[in-house]
């Protein structure tokens, strides 16, 4: 148990785990019962499940003793809130997904996720740079790129366990933003360079195929997308028709 102040109002709260050394996961504890809370014997307090918040190693101000003693709960009464707290966290979602295909796709990405992460990876030692393959992005907050998509697998992790991806459009754009490339094969889309993420190879789902071989770029492709990441995160000079422009530049003009 802990004291913490928040923007100075003080409060118990009980660390459920870290995040890191500098941040921790926690609910409060109150003396009385209020909505979505739970009695803990130990501590004759309420812990309150709704109020799961993340804490700032700052905003903690002391331990909390009792005669002497740290004053903290039994691993019973631990279990117990991590149950509950799952309990709660369901009904949460339940309650807060419309009943129509947006919410059926969240609350089906939430169980491809479990399935993901416990995913075996068995064949990612034969995943190769260069090669383009289908990827499970799944649900994300706003405008962020999300379900299955194809991308190129661009660089990895030493064990490839990790994987630096360029996500790609089904067709050809066309367009003449510098941060976008059309793959030499018609088949294959537009390289989205504003979109490189880092992903997980759990998230790899099959190679893509195009006449039963796996779709991969060309030196070429490599060389022209090479030059455009370079553009667009080193802030190289880059040319706009005939004319020359630089970092403040970039930042001020929609290039097309």
């Amino acid at each position: 148990m802990y004291e913490v102040d928040i923007n100075g109002s003080k409060k118990w709260i009980l660390i459920l785990y870290n995040i890191s050394k500098n941040h921790y996961v926690g609910l409060p504890v109150y003396s009385e019962e209020i909505e979505n809370s739970i009695f803990i014997k130990s501590i004759n307090k309420y812990a309150v499940l709704s109020e799961i918040s993340d804490y700032n190693r700052t905003s903690i101000k002391r331990c909390i003793y009792l005669k002497g003693k740290v004053l903290k709960i039994t691993k019973k009464e631990m279990d117990k809130i991590f149950l509950k707290s799952k309990d709660y966290f369901l009904d949460y979602v339940k309650n807060n997904t419309k009943n129509d295909s947006d919410g059926i796709a969240y609350n089906k990405w939430c169980k491809e996720k479990i399935e993901l992460i416990n995913k075996k990876d068995k064949n990612i030692t034969t995943l190769k740079v260069g090669a383009i393959c289908w990827v499970e992005l799944g649900y994300n907050v706003g405008n962020e790129l999300r379900k299955l998509r194809p991308v190129v697998l661009w660089r990895s992790s030493a064990n490839k366990e990790m994987w630096t991806v360029i996500p790609l459009t089904s067709k050809h754009k066309g367009d003449k933003y510098y941060f976008h490339y059309d793959l030499e094969n018609e088949k294959l889309g537009t390289i989205r360079i504003e979109n490189l993420i880092n992903i997980s190879s759990k998230r790899i789902k099959e190679p893509y195929f195009i006449k039963n071989k796996i779709a991969t770029i060309t030196k070429k492709d490599n060389d022209e997308i090479l030059k455009r990441i370079k553009k667009y995160y080193a802030f190289d000079k880059i040319k706009i028709g005939s004319k020359r422009t630089n970092k403040k530049q970039i930042n001020e003009k929609v290039l097309t």
